[in-house]
């Protein structure tokens, strides 16, 4: 997949977690060690139902990580894998 096919599920992911009542501002996407990850305002969780609901309608799946912070505490970010992985991770 090419770079538009990446921002293009991206931009589904986004528009899906609006639609379930996420800041649009706070949904940011990043490129880590694991591949492309999904994060949230400062780390924050995501309901799994709502990723369930991401899940349903976009080619990915996420794996959850969550580590914990001594300045900040517990962190969370979303690792995006799937039928997109080569275009994304």
């Amino acid at each position: 997949m090419d770079t538009y096919s990446i921002k293009h599920i991206e931009d589904k992911i986004k528009l899906l977690l609006v639609m379930k009542g996420y800041d649009k501002k706070e949904i940011r996407f990043k490129n880590g060690s694991d591949g492309r990850t999904l994060q949230y305002g400062y780390w924050k969780i995501i309901d799994y139902n709502d990723l369930c609901y991401v899940m349903n309608h976009c080619p990915i799946t996420f794996t959850i990580h969550n580590w914990e912070d001594e300045d900040t505490g517990p962190l969370t970010a979303y690792i995006i894998k799937g039928n997109a992985t080569s275009a994304i991770g």
